[in-house]
This record gives structure tokens, C-alpha cells and sequence, in this order.
């Protein structure tokens, strides 16, 4: 662009556009700008509430959530500026032909970055709650946060400067620019403080529906600190808290396997189990035949048998395995009660201890396993321990 072109612009003002179609376009996109921050965030929780109906909750860590905040709200900031671009360059031209086309390309190309951007935000901001962090299974296997922060920061502007762009067809808008930019950091700034929505609203309630399996898992560790002066790792307790991510599947997965080994088995994997059991906690998607013992996520009866009968019956690791297997009966006889909880056991969330049905093959072999203990006088103490199967 040579200096003649440059020199038969005119600088973009108030009295070209028009003093009153320019505050009409800066307050369409102050109230722009606002509704969408609004709308950004409360979709996001909305969003965030469903992720939490079949899968665990997404809860992001508290630098992630200060991070989309200002993202979205910068977004909101900028898509505003194009309908305020948009508002403006829709006055008549009063110039050249050549002036009008521009002009009528710089409200096109404003209004179709901002549709497009809104379009794309959609279309990425559903499909990844929906399909992917809704999902069973998921655990935090695509951070947007910590791989693509950078490109995250580049759509704002990217959408600034594409706003921009066609204008500069028409008007000289260098000064403009660099105090709209100024104004949309203000702006993202001020409404990401005031436009935010409070997370512990949807957290808040996600924990209360998991409020007992929260309260057991508390006092379990609680008692095994106090009682056997086991210490468990804060990651262990932090994927007994949650039902649907891999590591929780694998988890179950592990302390089932530990289980089947022929050595004794640790006292905090046996607490592990029962905290397990108690919760209904399951080892991911089975793909067995509906009766098969494989479709059993816990530790098989004969295992847990094999397991009293290698430690003393004075043992604490035998009190604790014959809770295991109370527990056992407890899920089964829970299946036989019209929907009533077995004393002791937890009211577990629909989709899971609700709709899960042990296979037959396992009541039979839990049957077997109390009947042995019922038989064998050294476990008398424990008897009361074993109620009848339904």
C-alpha cells in the first residue's frame, strides 16, 4: 500500500460515521459483550453439571479456572468490538463508489467473524462435554489448559485484528485500534470479575449427592490411621473419590487382582476393598456374558476365603476380610429388597450399585464360601457377621 492510497483515506471518527450510529454500535456491543460473557460462562457450568450425570464431575485445578475465565470473557470483550464494527460500517457511504463496496466488506467481514467465531466456539465448547469428557473412562486425557493454552490466547486475537482488517479498507484506524485493544483488555478484564459464575454451586451439589460414600471413605481411613496406623497416599484417596475415570477402573481392577495371588494380601488392600465394595465402585465396561464371574468387579468369594484361612483367626486381617464378604452379601441381598438398602450398605447413585446385578454364578459361590465359614468352629466369633443370603 503506497503512500498516495494511504493519504485518500479518511480517518475513522465519530463525525464520519455518524455521532449517533456510533453510539448506537458502542452500546450494541457493550450489551454484546456482556450477554455473551453471561452466556459463555453459564453454558460452561451447565455443560460442566452434565459431565457429572455419567461420567465424574470436571473440576478444574484453580489456575485452569482462572485461565478460562479470562478467556472467555476476552473473547466476549472482542466479539463485542465486531458488532460494534458491524453497527458502524452499516451508515451510507457518502464517498466513491469503490468507498461503498469496502464498506459494505467491512460489515460483511465483521459480521461473519463474529458468526464464524461464535459457530466454532459451539461446535468445540458441546462436542468435548458431550462426547468426550462425559464419557466413562475419561481421565483428563485432553487438557486444553495445559496443551493448547497458546492457541487458546491467539483466538481473541486473531478475531481483534480479522475485525479490523476491512476496516482499514476504508478508514486510516490506527490510533482506533490501539484504543479499542486497550479498551477490550478493560473489558475482559472487567468481566471476567463480574460476569463469572460461582463454581461451588455445581461442585457443591455434586458432592452432596455423593455426600455418604464421601463420609465412609473418611471414616475408613479415619479408623485404619488409628487403629493399624496405615497412612494411605493422597492419590489413593483422591481416586477412591471418584467413580468413572480410568484410574479409578484400574484401581478396582488392581486390588480384585491382589486378591487372586497366592500370599497374603495387606491389610490396606483389604480396607481398600471394602471401601470399594461399600461404594459400589465399579471396574469399567465389561464385556463378558451377563452371568459370567468376570462381570463380578470385587474379589471372588473363594479368593477371599482362600485369604482368612492364610492369616489367625485373632488376626485383624481376618475381622476386616470377613467385613468384605458381609459386604458381599449386602450388595447381593440389597438386589432382593425392593430397592431397600442393606443395613450398613451405601444408597449408591443410579447407573451404577442401582442398576448393577451380580452374576448368579457368584451368589452360588458366595453361598458355598458362608456355608464353609458357618461350618469351621475357629471363626464362631465372626459368625454373627455372615447374615443370610436372599
Amino acid at each position: 500500500m503506497n503512500d498516495k492510497t494511504l493519504f485518500q483515506k479518511e480517518p475513522i471518527s465519530i463525525q464520519t460515521i455518524g455521532k449517533r450510529l456510533f453510539w448506537m454500535g458502542t452500546a450494541a456491543g457493550l450489551i454484546t459483550a456482556l450477554s455473551l460473557s453471561l452466556a459463555f460462562n453459564y453454558t460452561r457450568e451447565t455443560f460442566r453439571f452434565f459431565t457429572g450425570m455419567s461420567a465424574d464431575l470436571l473440576i478444574p485445578e484453580e489456575a485452569e479456572w482462572l485461565f478460562f475465565n479470562g478467556f472467555f470473557a476476552a473473547l466476549a470483550a472482542v466479539l463485542g468490538l465486531s458488532a460494534a464494527i458491524a453497527a458502524w460500517m452499516s451508515a451510507p457511504a457518502r464517498r466513491s463508489r469503490k468507498s461503498r463496496l469496502y464498506r459494505q466488506l467491512a460489515l460483511t467481514y465483521a459480521l461473519l467473524i463474529f458468526w464464524v467465531s461464535l459457530m466454532m466456539l459451539a461446535r468445540f465448547g458441546s462436542i468435548l462435554p458431550i462426547m468426550l469428557f462425559g464419557l466413562p473412562g475419561y481421565d483428563d486425557d485432553l487438557n486444553l489448559y495445559e496443551e493448547y493454552r497458546f492457541l487458546l490466547f491467539l483466538f481473541p486475537i486473531v478475531v481483534f485484528l480479522q475485525s479490523w482488517f476491512s476496516v482499514r479498507l476504508v478508514y486510516r484506524a490506527g490510533k482506533w485500534m490501539l484504543i479499542s485493544f486497550v479498551c477490550c483488555i478493560a473489558g475482559a478484564f472487567l468481566l471476567s470479575k463480574t460476569t463469572a459464575v460461582r463454581r461451588d454451586i455445581v461442585n457443591d451439589a455434586y458432592v452432596k449427592r455423593f455426600e455418604r460414600e464421601y463420609a465412609y471413605i473418611t471414616k475408613e481411613v479415619g479408623r485404619a490411621t488409628q487403629l493399624y496406623g496405615i497412612g494411605f497416599e493422597t492419590q489413593t484417596i483422591a481416586t477412591l473419590k471418584k467413580w468413572h475415570l480410568e484410574s479409578a477402573y484400574a484401581q478396582v481392577r488392581s486390588v480384585k487382582s491382589a486378591f487372586s495371588k497366592d500370599r497374603k494380601v495387606t491389610l490396606d488392600t483389604i480396607i481398600l476393598q471394602k471401601i470399594i465394595l461399600h461404594n459400589c465402585k465399579l471396574g469399567g465396561r465389561a464385556y463378558y456374558p451377563r452371568q459370567s464371574a468376570e462381570n463380578w468387579p470385587y474379589a471372588l468369594p473363594e479368593d477371599v476365603l482362600k485369604q482368612i484361612r492364610l492369616f489367625e483367626p485373632d488376626a485383624p486381617e481376618a475381622r476386616e476380610l470377613f467385613e468384605v464378604l458381609k459386604l458381599q452379601i449386602g450388595l447381593v441381598n440389597k438386589q432382593e429388597t425392593d430397592g431397600a438398602i442393606a443395613p450398613g450398605f451405601s444408597a449408591k447413585r443410579i447407573g451404577s450399585c442401582g442398576a448393577y446385578r451380580p452374576p448368579g454364578v457368584i451368589i452360588s459361590r458366595l453361598a458355598a464360601v458362608r456355608d464353609s465359614l458357618l461350618r469351621d468352629e475357629r471363626y464362631a466369633a465372626f459368625h454373627v457377621m455372615l447374615p443370610d443370603i436372599r
